[in-house]
C-alpha cells in the first residue's frame, strides 16, 4: 500500500478526529473554512560511547554505555480564525532516556508535557503570542543549538553544531556555553513578526509558588538579524532572588544556583553564524553571567554584630565552531570553548573555576529521516569547575539521587558513535 504524504496524512487525522467528535459533514465544513493542521514529529537519538571523568577527588572511571541525544515525541497544529490568524497549539514530550526506561542519572522521569507545551495565537500582522511551558527568547530565538535558536541541533545547524549529542558544548546551567538557555514553566513568550530580516521576542515566567517567600520570577528579552547566509542575534535574561549557594560553594561542592533573597543572577549573549559558498560554516559566540550572592559574616572579637554582604560574581565564556559540507552527505564539524575565570569569588581562586572544551567528528547523512555520526568531546575543568556532558551528563558523587553531581576538577571525556532517526 503506497503512504500517504504528510500534508493528506495531517488532514486525515485531523477530520477523523472532528468527525468522532461532530459528524463526518461538520468536520469537513470545519476542515474547509477553518483550515485545521496537526501535525506529529520528534525523533529518537542514540549513542553507544566510551565515557570517563578523571581528576577530581572522586574519578568516574571509564566505562561503556548507551545514551539518548535528547529524544522528543511532539503533537502540533493550529486553527484558522480569521484572515491570517491562527490559533496555536503543542504538546512535546520527552524521550530522553529511553536508553533507561526513561529514568535519567538523577532518579527522575518526564511527562508527555515535559517539553515545549503551549496554547496560543499567531498573525504575520502582530506577531505571535504563547503561554505555557516553553523555551525563553534567550533560548528560542537566540539559542546556540539551531539557526540560532531552540533545540534542533544535529537536524539544523547553529553555533553548536553538536546539541542533542554528549559532545554539545551549551545550553545547560552546567554547560561550559549557554548557561542561561532555560525552558520556563508556568510563562507567556511573545516574538514580533519578522520585518527586513529582523525579530525580537520577550519571554517572562511566574513564580506562583514562591515556597522560599521570595518572587523568584524570571525573564528575558531577546532580538536577531538575518541577511543571506549571515545571521546575528543578542538576547539578556535575569532571574530575580536567585544567587550562588555559597555553602556548597564552601564545601567543594561546585557553583550552584539556589534562592538568595535580594540578589539576582543574569546572562547576556552576542552570537552569529555565517555559510560561505564553499559550504563552509562558521559560528562565534560570547555569554557573560552575574551571580548574585549573599554572605553572612560572623561576630568577631571587636565586632559583636553580624553582617550580610551582597555581591556579584561574574564569569564569561567564548566559543566557535566550524563544519565542511564534503559532497552532499558527509559534513566534517568541530566545536571548541572557553569558560573564564569567576571573578569576585568568596571561595577559592578566581582561575580555578575555567573550562575548555573540544569537540570534533563527523555526520553522514543517509536521507532527511536517517543519519550516523561519530564524535569526541573532551572537557578540561579546573580544580573547581565542574561542566559536564551536555546530554547524558556524568555523575561521579550521589548518582540516581536528586542531589547527583560531578565532582569539581573531574574531567569528562566521550567518544561515540550514533545515529537519530527523524518522524
Amino acid at each position: 500500500m503506497t503512504p500517504l504524504n504528510n500534508r493528506c496524512t495531517r488532514r486525515v487525522l485531523a477530520a477523523a478526529i472532528l468527525a468522532a467528535l461532530s459528524g463526518s459533514a461538520l468536520a469537513e465544513g470545519i476542515l474547509e473554512n477553518r483550515h485545521v493542521e496537526t501535525r506529529i514529529y520528534g525523533f529518537l537519538n542514540g549513542e553507544i560511547e566510551s565515557v570517563k571523568a578523571e581528576g577530581g577527588p572522586t574519578p568516574y572511571g571509564s566505562r561503556g554505555r548507551v545514551s539518548d541525544g535528547n529524544s522528543r515525541i511532539g503533537f502540533a497544529g493550529s486553527i484558522g480564525i480569521k484572515g491570517d490568524v491562527r490559533g496555536l497549539w503543542q504538546i512535546e514530550g520527552s524521550l530522553n532516556n529511553f536508553d533507561e526506561g526513561g529514568i535519567n542519572g538523577q532518579g527522575k522521569s518526564s511527562t508527555i508535557e515535559s517539553r515545549n507545551t503551549f496554547v496560543g495565537i499567531e498573525s504575520k500582522r502582530f506577531g505571535r503570542f504563547v503561554i505555557g511551558n516553553n523555551d525563553s527568547v534567550y533560548r528560542s530565538l537566540v539559542g546556540s543549538g539551531g539557526a540560532l535558536g531552540g533545540n534542533l541541533g544535529l537536524t539544523v545547524q547553529g553555533l553548536d553544531v553538536w546539541n542533542n549529542t554528549s559532545a554539545q558544548l551549551s545550553g545547560n546551567a552546567d554547560s561550559l556555553f549557554g548557561r542561561g538557555e532555560a525552558r520556563y514553566k508556568n510563562s507567556a513568550h511573545y516574538l514580533t513578526p519578522q520585518w527586513n530580516g529582523f525579530q525580537a521576542g520577550a519571554s517572562y515566567g511566574f513564580d506562583e509558588v514562591r515556597d522560599t517567600g521570595d518572587d523568584r520570577a524570571r525573564y528575558s528579552l531577546a532580538a536577531k538579524y538575518s541577511i543571506g547566509a549571515f545571521s546575528i542575534g543578542a538576547g539578556y535574561d535575569r532571574q530575580q532572588n536567585t544567587g550562588v549557594d555559597v555553602e556548597n560553594l564552601s564545601k567543594g561542592f561546585g557553583m550552584r544556583n539556589t534562592s538568595v533573597s535580594g540578589v539576582n543572577t543574569s546572562f547576556y549573549k552576542v552570537l552569529a553564524t555565517y555559510k560561505f559558498p564553499t559550504k563552509t560554516s562558521v559560528g562565534l559566540g560570547f555569554e557573560s553571567g552575574s551571580y548574585g550572592y549573599a554572605l553572612q559574616s560572623l561576630p568577631t572579637p571587636g565586632n559583636i554584630y553580624t553582617a550580610l554582604q551582597t555581591g556579584s560574581m561574574k564569569q564569561r565564556s567564548v566559543m566557535a565552531s566550524l563544519t565542511q559540507e564534503v559532497g552532499y552527505d558527509t559534513t566534517v564539524m568541530l566545536a571548541a570553548g572557553k569558560l573564564g575565570k569567576l571573578d569576585n569569588t568568596t571561595f577559592g581562586r578566581p582561575d580555578d573555576f575555567g573550562a575548555t572544551q573540544v569537540s570534533l567528528g563527523a555526520t553522514y547523512k543517509i536521507d532527511e529521516q536517517f543519519m550516523p555520526y561519530v564524535y569526541f568531546t573532551r572537557i578540561n575543568n579546573k580544580s573547581q569547575q565542574n561542566v559536564n556532558l551536555g546530554q547524558s551528563p556524568l555523575h561521579s558523587n550521589k548518582a540516581g539521587t536528586d542531589d547527583a553531581f560531578l565532582a569539581p576538577g573531574n574531567s569528562p571525556r566521550a567518544f561515540g558513535i550514533g545515529l537519530i532517526a527523524r518522524f
